[in-house]
């Protein structure tokens, strides 16, 4: 597979076969990364863009670099975010695949690009650069004549957030559609069997499954009461998730699992990291959870990562069945 090199930089300097600009639909400039390239390139890119008639949001042109160190420039038109829900996710992979499939065609063997659409369109950091990543691999696998992808980031955030991606070979993705939400109910059944048999029993630890995590409560869950669903990959499968629902000024984390043969890969400080930066971009002050009081392991796992105990609470929910909980919180 090609190599994937993360770096800081300004990517109007790279001399590489193509650069990829992250464009508006005019294809005619703008501000940000795409109003850098326009200058870079000189007037000679604005007259070529002029012939392409615009570019539809996830689609990709190419032009030539003209003075740019870069033989190509690929134009591609990243979705503005709105709130997950208008196929944000699928469009931003669609990006970056259609990008490499051009360049694939053109026989460039080696092509940097931008964080698209985390400037000014507002698309999560945390979540573009998991599918930036997940997205080149999948394409890369299939087409080794590509040598190197670059992930060029202007920022210091974006460069930190890939180097811990790329480096822990960890992804993070929101999920979205039914085939998602079916492997988080299947994650759901295993991981609960794994951790709470010997905490609340067999016949508590199915109704639960059952009650809360099948994939009927997971997809209400998502498009009907404002939580959302992240699965976390190690080594490119299904490792863990995280549920989360913004309650005022806290961000509440419903669910933070992982499967126990994936415990000490760094998985459980990824997962937090990423919670942590979502609470920020949405203004939270702090990061509830509630922990039943007997899971020694996770209370001690929580205690570490910072969270504080803040009380008990114990919930009735339902068929005979108790939750006897901490309630800790972490302060932003």
């Amino acid at each position: 597979m090609a190599k994937i090199e993360i770096i800081r930089g300004d990517i109007t300097r790279l001399n590489v076969d193509a650069i990829v600009n992250a464009a508006n639909r005019s294809l005619l400039g703008g501000g940000g990364v795409d109003g850098a390239i326009h200058r870079a390139a000189g007037p000679q890119l604005l007259e070529a863009c002029e012939l392409l008639n615009g570019c539809n949001t996830g689609d990709a042109k190419i032009t030539p670099g003209f003075r740019l160190p870069s033989k190509y420039v690929i134009h591609t038109v990243g979705p503005v975010w709105k709130d997950g829900k208008f196929h944000e996710k699928e469009l931003l992979a669609s990006c970056y695949r259609q990008s490499l499939r051009i360049a694939y065609q053109n026989n460039i063997k080696n092509i940097a690009f931008p964080n698209i659409s985390t400037g000014v369109y507002g698309f999560p950091k945390q979540e573009a650069a998991s599918i930036a990543i997940e997205t080149v691999q999948n394409f890369l696998s299939d087409h080794p004549e590509i040598d190197k992808v670059i992930f060029c980031c202007f920022d210091d955030e974006n460069f930190s957030i890939y180097n811990r991606l790329i480096s822990n070979n960890i992804v993070i993705k929101r999920v979205i559609s039914k085939q998602e939400i079916q492997i988080v109910a299947d994650l759901a059944s295993i991981i609960w069997n794994e951790y709470y048999i010997p905490i609340i029993g067999q016949e508590q630890v199915d109704y639960m499954v059952r009650t809360f995590q099948s994939s009927e409560v997971v997809e209400k869950q998502i498009n009907n009461e404002g939580y959302e669903y992240y699965l976390i990959e190690y080594l490119s499968k299904p490792s863990g998730y995280i549920s989360i629902k913004l309650k005022g000024k806290e961000l509440f984390l419903s669910k933070f699992y992982v499967v126990k043969e994936k415990r000490g890969t760094g998985l459980g400080t990824a997962g937090l990291k990423f919670v942590i930066d979502r609470a920020k971009e949405l203004n939270a002050k702090a990061i509830t959870l509630t922990v039943n009081k007997y899971n020694i392991n996770s209370i001690k796992a929580y205690n570490k990562m910072g969270f504080k105990n803040t009380g008990s609470i114990v919930t009735d929910i339902g068929a005979g069945f108790v939750m006897d909980d901490y309630t800790m919180s972490y302060e932003l």
